[in-house]
């Protein structure tokens, strides 16, 4: 079956949620170190709409195998109104598949529709994983915060990496 991307709807909350707290366990690419519940997310999710700030779902084999988030750069203050944070996460089981790839880019895409002219994404210095996708699409490392990330005595720094999409 070939992957299917849409927009989230609320349904999806718990989903993103369950994929959001895999990424929080593994202890190496958010910044979270507890969980977060369904209801704690409710005001992000609310943040994010179809035709601004996008949530996207992939699916395959019949069920929600990651999502992604396009979200304002300090929202209410205009001039930064076409740039934006990319996040994305996919299921543990389907890490490997490609999945991440087909979100990201279809990601990039939307952009235009929106009128998302600057896209950056914030990372751990010691995801290197996520560091290579976005690299692969074109961005760049635009700053290292070092050493500011304390997750259960292992410190790290955070790394923002960029892409000017090219949108007028």
């Amino acid at each position: 079956m070939h992957p299917i991307i849409r927009f989230a709807t609320i349904d999806d909350l718990p989903i993103i949620v369950d994929i959001y707290n895999q990424a929080v366990r593994s202890g190496n690419v958010t910044a979270d170190i507890d969980p977060v519940t369904t209801d704690q997310r409710r005001k992000w999710f609310s943040e994010h709409e179809q035709n601004t700030f996008p949530v996207y779902i992939i699916e395959a084999e019949e069920r929600v195998t990651g999502w992604g988030s396009i979200s304002p750069y300090r929202k209410g203050r205009n001039g930064l109104k076409t740039t934006a944070e990319i996040s994305y996460y996919i299921d543990y089981q389907y890490h490997n598949r490609g999945f991440g790839k087909l979100l990201i880019g279809h990601m990039l895409t939307d952009c235009r529709r929106i009128g998302i002219r600057n896209l950056f994404a914030i990372l751990l210095d010691i995801n290197y994983k996520s560091a290579g996708i976005l690299r692969n699409f074109g961005f760049v490392e635009w700053g290292h915060l070092p050493d500011i990330v304390n997750l259960n005595d292992c410190i790290c720094g955070q790394l923002i990496y960029g892409k000017n999409l090219g949108i007028a």
